[in-house]
């Protein structure tokens, strides 16, 4: 039981209406010499598998690859995945993460990690000379 007094000031999501049905976006980012091509494959196939096999995913969905963004360290996309429900989420997105970093890494595509140079001559914790 809620009173009607905390309902009304409350913000209320229904994950169910219209639809159960979740879209569940993966932001990834790979080494600006990949072959752009091979890494949409690759993640393709790798969402249509955790698709059809983890409980929740939604198998006859065709996963979405698209790039975004030319990143400081990274080309970046989202892969698009489709669940039966908000609670199902987590799980596919986890199951995939685990999958694809590994399909990368049996594939030679690179996602790199950011990498930031000091200049410590300029901060003045360094002197020429």
């Amino acid at each position: 039981m809620i009173p009607n007094s905390r309902l009304v000031g409350s913000v209320v999501t229904n994950y169910h209406q219209p639809s159960k049905m979740h879209s569940v976006a993966v932001r990834v980012g790979v080494h600006y010499a990949s072959d752009l091509e091979h890494v949409e494959r690759v993640a393709r196939e790798v969402a249509r598998s955790i698709l059809a096999t983890v409980p929740g995913g939604v198998s006859d969905f065709e996963p979405v690859v698209r790039y975004h963004t030319f990143g400081e360290s990274s080309i970046e996309l989202n892969v698009t995945l489709r669940v039966q429900e908000f609670r199902d989420g987590l799980r596919v997105k986890h199951d995939f993460m685990k999958a694809l970093a590994s399909a990368f890494a049996r594939e030679k595509i690179v996602m790199p990690a950011p990498i930031r140079a000091l200049n410590l001559e300029q901060e003045g914790i360094v002197r020429k000379g």
